[in-house]
């Protein structure tokens, strides 16, 4: 039910295919709209909370909280060694017709919901670890 440009990874598609590939041109219309509208309206999304040994863990079905409101939930997540803390993926949906964009993330204050406690998080589209490739470019 997501597409490849709402999960980030338009990037991937070779759009000079010879013969092309199967839903290219829902494809190129995705890219275009979400273009115009300086965003798209749904958008996969990473999260990070800073967690303690003594903090419970995430597992998914956590829910995120923008500036007070539910958003989503955790699809997966796991303990990230390399980054200190939770790190989950999910998928932002705004309620209103704002595009969800790095502006969008940037102006919210973030909460994810654990066992019944809300820890404030960080919400980029970008990975947290090494989002330049850096440390194997090296």
């Amino acid at each position: 039910t997501d597409t490849i440009v709402e999960a980030g990874l338009s990037f991937t598609c070779d759009f000079k295919k010879e013969g092309g590939f199967i839903g290219m041109e829902h494809v190129r219309a995705q890219k275009d709209q979400a273009k115009e509208m300086g965003g798209l309206s749904r958008r996969m999304a990473n999260v990070l909370v800073p967690l303690g040994p003594t903090d419970p863990l995430l597992y998914h079905g956590e829910v995120l909280w923008r500036n007070g409101d539910r958003i989503s939930d955790i699809r997966s997540a796991s303990y990230g060694h390399t980054v200190g803390g939770g790190v989950g993926l999910t998928m932002l949906a705004s309620s209103n017709s704002e595009p969800v964009n790095k502006s969008y993330i940037e102006s919210g204050a973030w909460e994810l919901e654990i066992a019944d406690k809300r820890y404030a998080c960080q919400v980029s589209l970008a990975p947290f670890y090494d989002p330049k490739n850096a440390r194997i470019k090296v």
